[in-house]
């Protein structure tokens, strides 16, 4: 990785922009193209639902793919910064092992449980089926996802942000190809309809696996027949990966515990929550991708022992982020007339959408706040901290401000996004604290191991 690379925020986070944004379109075409489906056949109706019921069951497990992840994106780039390929390597390796036997376990909860979590959040009867059918081939398809991830976040630690960029592009091409084959039932195939979207996403994705194993040989010279274990790169990974994936976990427990608050308000409501966070996602990827490359020029400073370098860096990334996502969101207002035209007819979801939207700023300021400090604190080696604030701001404030602004002041779906703001915004405020009070400073997790 040159130094210019290395450390331009921008040249860095370009490509993962991209990629994230493609990321992101793959789930909107799924979106977009049930529910055309679903207006042209009445047999389908409930389709849109169903897949924002399943996607929430299988974020609440999915997640735990980002143990590894999270930690083989931080322990090598700081490996990286101190000039240690050889632990670099071996870090890889042993991650791309770990998520293997990750995507199994997941894969089969999913399988096994998928239904029991359907009734515990009291999804309607009418679309149970249609939710588990979407379920049973996305849960199959993250035994693909688990060794995808891994091996995308050893590249973009090694600067190969392009290479995992194009990847995604194309996939998104397969996936648009698959989808009107198996939803529709062209050359040949079943009209599969919502459980059709399932199956093209699985094959994109395992399309995808395959291609990364040639991108890990090529780019990095690691072939994947080698994958070994290694205690201390392990070790590592998991000191990074398990509170990132439990403070994920916790988010996606609230948002499952939420959705039992939207179901009870009505298929109507549930829809439009599937609509307001496909928007949502567009300007969510703004602070993704900074958030990422952020991470990954953190974990080269803390590596190469620069702290001053690492905190500065992180103070305007995220300034330049705020900026960023105030101006999309409102770009999203003044277009959200043709937007949630495009997506529905039904005039109740509509305005919702638009009460939703007014608010919409405050929630993303918030967003951003979290996602590139946290992930600096994650990069610097300070773990715990933001895991302890998740569990008490998310399971504390947003589950609970949510139900008291819903249900009990009568706001609806309206409420349940204010809720969840509240706890953005707490948590946020709470990690630039952090991070302005540097104490997360010498807490590198390769520091030991390059002195030794």
């Amino acid at each position: 990785m040159t130094q210019k690379l290395q450390k331009n925020i921008l040249i860095l986070t370009f490509p993962i922009f991209i990629e994230l944004l493609f990321f992101i379109l793959m789930g909107s075409v799924d979106t977009f193209m049930i529910s055309g489906y679903e207006k042209a056949n009445a047999f389908a109706a409930g389709s849109v639902a169903a897949v924002g019921n399943a996607s929430t069951v299988i974020n609440l497990f999915g997640v735990l793919i980002n143990i590894v992840s999270a930690g083989i994106s931080v322990v090598v780039s700081q490996y990286l910064g101190a000039k240690n390929e050889s632990g670099a390597k071996k870090a890889i390796l042993t991650g791309i092992l770990m998520q293997v036997f990750i995507g199994l376990i997941i894969a089969t909860t999913l399988l096994v449980f998928g239904n029991l979590l359907f009734r515990l959040i009291e999804t309607p009867i009418e679309i149970q089926q249609l939710s588990y059918d979407y379920l049973f081939y996305t849960a199959i398809s993250l035994c693909f996802v688990a060794i995808s991830n891994a091996i995308s976040s050893a590249l973009r630690s090694y600067g190969h942000t392009h290479q995992v960029m194009i990847t995604v592009i194309i996939a998104n091409v397969f996936n648009i190809v698959f989808n009107f084959i198996f939803i529709y039932g062209y050359l040949g195939a079943p009209e599969m309809g919502v459980a059709g979207a399932a199956v093209s996403t699985m094959l994109m994705r395992f399309l995808t696996m395959l291609v990364t194993f040639v991108l890990l040989k090529k780019m990095i010279g690691l072939s994947i027949t080698k994958i070994r274990y290694d205690r201390s790169s392990m070790q590592k990974i998991l000191k990074v990966g398990v509170p990132s994936a439990l403070e994920n976990m916790t988010y996606n427990l609230m948002q499952f515990v939420i959705l039992s608050f939207v179901n009870k308000l009505g298929t109507e409501m549930i829809t439009t929550r599937t609509y307001v966070n496909t928007v949502l996602s567009y300007i969510f990827l703004f602070s993704a991708s900074f958030a990422a490359g952020n991470a990954i020029i953190t974990g080269y400073y803390i590596g190469e022992e620069d702290y001053e370098g690492a905190y500065k860096n992180t103070l305007k990334t995220t300034i330049m982020t705020i900026g960023v996502v105030t101006i999309a969101t409102i770009t999203v207002n003044l277009f959200l007339p043709v937007i949630a035209k495009a997506l529905t007819d039904d005039p109740v979801v509509i305005k919702t959408m638009h009460q939703i939207f007014l608010f919409v700023i405050l929630l993303e300021i918030g967003r951003s706040l979290n996602l590139v400090i946290i992930q600096a604190l994650r990069a610097a080696g300070d773990t715990t901290f933001p895991l302890v604030m998740a569990i008490i701001s998310m399971l504390g404030i947003g589950i609970s401000a949510s139900f008291l602004l819903s249900n009990t002041l009568q706001l609806g779906l309206l409420g349940i996004y204010l809720g969840i703001t509240c706890d953005e915004f707490f948590r946020g405020m709470t990690m630039l604290i952090r991070w302005l009070k540097k104490v997360w400073m010498h807490k590198s997790l390769v520091k030991e191991t390059t002195q030794s």
